[in-house]
């Protein structure tokens, strides 16, 4: 079904388009009756008539479409329940948001945002300087790297605490000897390297060897792999930190086929708190992350950029951040 556009409105309600624009726009002072500008709001109503995002631009003065530009990688779970965070604290400040994938754009970042007249462009990773350049020379503000360089962290939260956490509950539970599940894809860089950090630091604080890193790929054999390496290091790891709740199962899994017990053998803790770390056997501990609080500090930031201030990450407090302990430790 076409659209509805104001000159359809002007035809049904038998006046001029102008008059029309004149209504829809509350511009009152142009001698306009009651009665027409009646006729013309019912018959807006009545026809389903709804303004373009293009038309509230330009009456506004600036669009209120987000445009989020995306890396290529594998949608999940944890990254799926952000960016619905993310949308629901920015349409409370009327804002729409558009995720666009960087691979296969045609025309480029600057043709794409050229049709959609975004308020704000906001990258997962750094952009290349030609399009920043362009995104700037057009007046669109531009936030990139979000998911940030080796040293950064998503949307303020510290992802080395995340790491001092997993060490600090292996700790408790009594293992001196830790291993570190790291993987080897470069989009998950951004997490994992402050994650290592943040174990490697908490392991110096409590007079701890360095964990025995072990770089995976997603994979049963990548994680036998690992496996192989932490059982016959000298002394032999008795507990594993992995970089998320897949790599934790992988790590859980290739425990199973080694017959090994865990946690008896091999004590094992995740991160994010994924609903498949709840249906393991054991059940798997984990890292969970309340991700409104990063979410509504990269919304915070955009909507103060895009009001024309200065874009600040908020740093979020580590009460986003809950042990759920489970059977794997």
């Amino acid at each position: 079904m076409a659209r509805i556009t104001s000159l359809d409105v002007a035809r049904e309600a038998g006046v001029s388009q102008t008059t029309v624009s004149f209504v829809l726009n509350g511009k009152n002072e142009f001698g306009i009756s009651e009665t027409t500008r009646r006729l013309v709001l019912d018959t807006a109503q009545r026809l389903g008539y709804a303004p373009s995002a293009v038309a509230r631009a330009l009456r506004s003065g600036r669009s209120q479409v987000v445009v989020f530009l995306l890396a290529d990688a594998p949608v999940s779970e944890p990254f799926a329940r952000f960016k619905r965070e993310v949308t629901t604290a920015l349409q409370a400040q009327g804002f729409t948001c558009v995720f666009l994938e960087l691979t296969g754009l045609a025309g480029g970042v600057s043709a794409v945002c050229q049709h959609l007249d975004p308020a704000i462009v906001v990258s997962a990773t750094v952009l290349p300087e030609a399009d920043k350049q362009a995104l700037v020379k057009s007046g669109v503000p531009v936030i990139d790297g979000v998911l940030g360089s080796e040293d950064a962290s998503v949307a303020g939260l510290d992802q080395r605490e995340i790491g001092r956490m997993q060490v600090r509950h292996l700790a408790d539970r009594g293992h001196r000897v830790i291993g570190f599940a790291a993987v080897e894809d470069p989009q998950d860089q951004p997490f994992c390297l402050p994650r290592l950090e943040g174990a490697r630091e908490q392991c110096r604080l409590l007079g701890l060897a360095e964990p025995v890193v072990a770089s995976m790929d997603y994979s049963l054999d990548g994680a036998a792999d690992a496996l192989t390496h932490w059982v016959e290091s000298a002394p032999p790891v008795t507990a594993v930190a992995a970089f998320n709740d897949v790599v934790a199962v992988a790590v859980l899994g290739a425990c199973r086929l080694r017959g090994l017990d865990v946690p008896g053998d091999l004590a094992i803790i995740g991160v994010d708190s994924e609903t498949i770390g709840a249906l393991t056997v054991p059940t798997l501990t984990t890292i969970g992350i309340d991700l409104t609080v990063p979410a509504g500090s990269l919304a915070g930031a955009i909507v103060d950029l895009a009001q024309g201030g200065a874009a600040q990450v908020r740093a979020v407090a580590t009460d986003a951040l809950t042990l759920v302990h489970r059977g794997s430790s």
